[in-house]
């Protein structure tokens, strides 16, 4: 006979959403770089259903009508092609120096820099860290 056991610890919850993102950032890595478009789209879909399930900890689901709505939002989001893609831009001026301008519809948030290694980083923090 097999038992199981809901946990109801948020913190802990969280802990298994940060490293699910964690896994789910590997992936999408090697799908991006195997040039896979389908698995990545699959896994920026992922993304957002673990976006959705980390806001629902953060915030309770005390009001399962907000919760509803929230995802109803979330998923028409999901139909409108970039929406709340990730845009990122290089150019090269003059001397040849060149820079990247990054993007978050989502959050608002953006970046201006001429190191990739800064850009890469911020992308994980901002975009697929939990």
């Amino acid at each position: 006979m097999t038992t199981s056991t809901l946990v109801n610890d948020p913190e802990l919850k969280l802990k298994h959403l940060t490293n699910m993102v964690t896994s789910l950032s590997h992936r999408l890595e090697v799908a991006k770089a195997c040039q896979n478009d389908q698995l990545t789209a699959l896994l920026e879909q992922e993304y957002e259903q673990l976006m959705i399930e980390r806001k629902t900890v953060l915030f309770g689901s005390s009001n399962p009508i907000r919760v509803w709505f929230q995802r109803l939002w979330n998923n028409f989001a999901d139909t409108v092609p970039g929406l709340y893609q990730l845009q990122i831009k290089q150019t090269i001026d003059a001397r040849g120096q060149k820079s990247w301008s990054a993007y978050y519809p989502k959050t608002g948030q953006q970046l201006v820099t001429e190191s990739e290694a800064d850009l890469q980083d911020w992308i994980k923090k901002t975009y697929w860290a939990a």
